[in-house]
């Protein structure tokens, strides 16, 4: 297996543990199907519901059926669709967020393995590749920081702490990348070119863990 060809592999491999879910979901791993999974996380998402029941008058409590729980789950995804549909250009931009963030974690990914591998072996003559890589991650970086404060509301504080690290670390990633490519640009030395992509590297393992959590909710990978 060539040099490439494992960088790859490593590099998709690393994407993937970044941006997707650590294990599958529940209803996934049983199965089900779409519609299915909906109902079960809507009734999972509305505790105090359930249980509204208890808290009513004697006597009141079947004249108030929960009008989601009597939907079948094909009701329920209708519903769901009509909710989520587009309501602006915004709205787009946002919703397109998730897919651009994927690209310059792949190609960061890649560059900085590529320059380790230049730093084993001298003589793979990596530099025009890595160059192109970075280029293209700077690229993706900045992009999918647009459409990530498109996403979180264009303001400087958020009330959510998760929300607020993965807001100006991505922020911070898309700069570096932008320095990181100038760097390479100039083919001069590659100790700083080294050091931002190994800080780059970083934070994009800090920035896919936030992501997780806003994503999955608290502790998702349970580690705490």
């Amino acid at each position: 297996m060539s040099i490439f060809t494992r960088l790859g592999l490593a590099a998709l491999f690393a994407a993937f543990l970044l941006s997707a879910p650590l294990h599958a979901h529940e209803g996934h791993q049983d199965n089900m199907s779409d519609a299915e999974m909906l109902a079960m996380e809507e009734g999972m998402a509305m505790p105090d519901d359930a249980h509204a029941g208890e808290l009513a008058p004697p006597g009141e409590e079947m004249d108030r059926p929960n009008a989601q729980q009597s939907m079948s789950p094909e009701d329920m995804m209708q519903q769901k669709i009509t909710e989520n549909r587009l309501t602006s250009a915004e709205d787009l931009l946002s919703r397109l967020h998730p897919v651009a963030a994927h690209f310059p974690i792949a190609l960061l990914l890649v560059a900085a393995l590529a320059e380790l591998a230049l730093m084993v072996r001298l003589t793979l003559g990596l530099e025009t590749t890595i160059r192109f890589l970075v280029a293209g991650g700077a690229i993706g970086a900045v992009v999918a920081a647009l459409l990530g404060w498109f996403a979180g509301g264009w303001r400087l504080l958020d009330r959510s702490e998760n929300l607020a690290i993965h807001r100006w670390n991505g922020t911070t990633i898309a700069i570096l990348s932008l320095l990181a490519w100038w760097v390479a640009a100039r083919g001069k030395g590659r100790g700083a070119l080294r050091l931002l992509l190994a800080l780059i590297a970083a934070a994009l393992i800090v920035q896919g863990y936030f992501g997780g959590e806003m994503v999955h909710g608290p502790n998702h990978m349970g580690i705490m």
